[in-house]
């Protein structure tokens, strides 16, 4: 996270709501626990909406797999004008020539004399009878590819709510901040009270340059605070960017100080151990791995014959064209009937179909090398969030003596510049040393939270709870 610097100590950019003289209008605003928040994100944040509409393809692409086992085929009809062709009797036949015979002088007439209406229509179908496993390799795959986009899914869910908890615990460390400001501010007004009394009275030891000293400091915390207050409006906004357009527009966090979160104790394997069973990217990364084997298994199988049954059916009419009675007759334009018959298919282009099997087994193995390395990557994820938390509790304990200290010291000060026993510099010394114990000890709180959250983010499920 971005970083600015107050009197040599980071200060955390991710700044919400804020309290007290530093940040009129806040208290106004509504205030949400994290669990709302995080609730608020799943259920409107625009990027998780898109994602699950590639989930509903991956899975319509499961349904048209499972569809396979139907029968497919092509109904087509057509209408179009024809000349009339009428039988002649000869013989002993009832039609033994007729009136057109398609001569090549007759041409003209054949696209000029039309006087009637031809109609046909065909219906052919393929039922898949035995594919040699090419629909149920299919149909794993596809189950397979779903899979792996739910979990691609969850991590992503996984990832708007880091995002989300990093922010509330901004929001804390902002409210904390401009606390510790408002107090400072405090101290300060009271000093320069003190010191502009010495001054009109012309009594005790304060001087001109004391006046500025603190007018200076005042100077500095009011511009920190405007600072603060900027920073708190980007965060409020980067949240409602995270809920989606449904955020509301007066969002702020609870009123819950800046605390620890009670992790139980573990290991870092248990952690380990977790990411392994939980964590959406490792099943994600299992199924891919299980598809792209699935997918070269069905691009081997269709070297494979497919056995089928064939269906046909055609009507053909025309208004203007005899039907002569003859079984050997093929007439076009007057017929009608049905058929079925079992066939054999057998693709011819078996040496790229081999190819591509190949070429799809290799990628399966890249995928489970990749996997591999991805692994890798996630344990080093667990492990740099463990030793953040770790760091950042062995901090606290350490820091929370300085702030305590700190604090004793400024009221300590502030005692003896009531009855004129300290100069403006052991007073801005103080002021400065409280604020620098203090900001260690809220930045302390702020990590280990954060830390916290990348652990629950890294193992997949959430740390604080058993």
């Amino acid at each position: 996270m971005k970083t600015h610097r107050f009197s040599g100590y980071a200060v955390a950019a991710c700044l919400c709501a804020s309290t007290g003289l530093l940040s009129a209008g806040a208290a106004q605003a509504k205030a949400y626990k994290l669990d709302d928040l995080l609730d608020m994100a799943r259920k409107g944040n625009p990027g998780l909406a898109a994602n699950a509409q590639v989930t509903a393809g991956v899975e319509a692409q499961l349904l048209e797999a499972h569809r396979n086992y139907l029968p497919t085929g092509e109904l087509s009809s057509m209408v179009a004008p024809v000349p009339e062709i009428r039988c002649i009797a000869t013989g002993d036949s009832d039609c033994g020539r007729t009136n057109f015979s398609f001569q090549t002088s007759q041409t003209l007439d054949a696209i000029t004399n039309l006087r009637g209406v031809f109609t046909r229509t065909e219906l052919k179908l393929v039922q898949p009878i035995y594919t040699f496993g090419k629909i149920s390799a299919g149909i794993n795959a596809a189950e397979l590819g779903v899979e792996a986009s739910r979990s691609r899914q969850s991590g992503q869910v996984a990832d708007v709510e880091l995002s989300v908890r990093k922010a509330y615990w901004g929001a804390k460390l902002a409210r904390e901040m401009l606390s510790m400001l408002d107090e400072g501010l405090e101290y300060l007004t009271d000093a320069q009270k003190k010191i502009e009394e010495e001054l009109a009275e012309g009594s005790g030891n304060a001087s001109v340059t004391d006046r500025l000293r603190l007018r200076t400091m005042r100077a500095e915390i009011e511009a920190r605070a405007l600072e603060a207050r900027r920073m708190s409006d980007l965060a409020k906004g980067g949240l409602r960017t995270l809920i989606g357009q449904n955020a509301p527009a007066d969002l702020d966090v609870d009123d819950a100080p800046l605390e620890t979160q009670n992790v139980p104790a573990r290991e870092l394997a248990a952690y380990g151990d977790l990411a392994r069973a939980h964590r959406p990217e490792v099943r994600a990364l299992d199924q891919m791995v299980a598809a792209k084997r699935a997918l070269a298994d069905l691009e081997w199988r269709r070297q494979y014959p497919d056995l089928v049954l064939l269906g046909t059916a055609q009507y053909a009419y025309a208004s203007s064209v005899d039907h002569p009675q003859n079984a050997f007759a093929n007439n076009p334009f007057n017929s009608a009937g049905v058929g079925v018959a079992a066939a054999f298919r057998m693709p011819l282009d078996l040496f790229v179909k081999n190819a591509h099997a190949h070429r799809l087994r290799a990628e399966a193995q890249e995928a489970d090398l990749r996997r591999s390395e991805a692994m890798g990557g996630i344990n080093f994820e667990v492990e740099k969030a463990y030793s953040e938390m770790k760091e950042a509790d062995q901090r606290l304990k350490t820091v929370q003596k300085g702030e305590k200290a700190a604090r004793q010291w400024i009221a300590a000060i502030m005692q003896n510049i009531s009855v004129g026993l300290a100069e403006a510099k052991d007073f801005s010394d103080a002021l400065l040393a409280f604020f620098q114990a203090r900001m260690r000890y809220l930045q302390g709180l702020y990590e280990y939270n954060i830390a916290v959250a990348s652990l629950t983010r890294g193992s997949g499920v959430d740390v604080t709870k058993n």
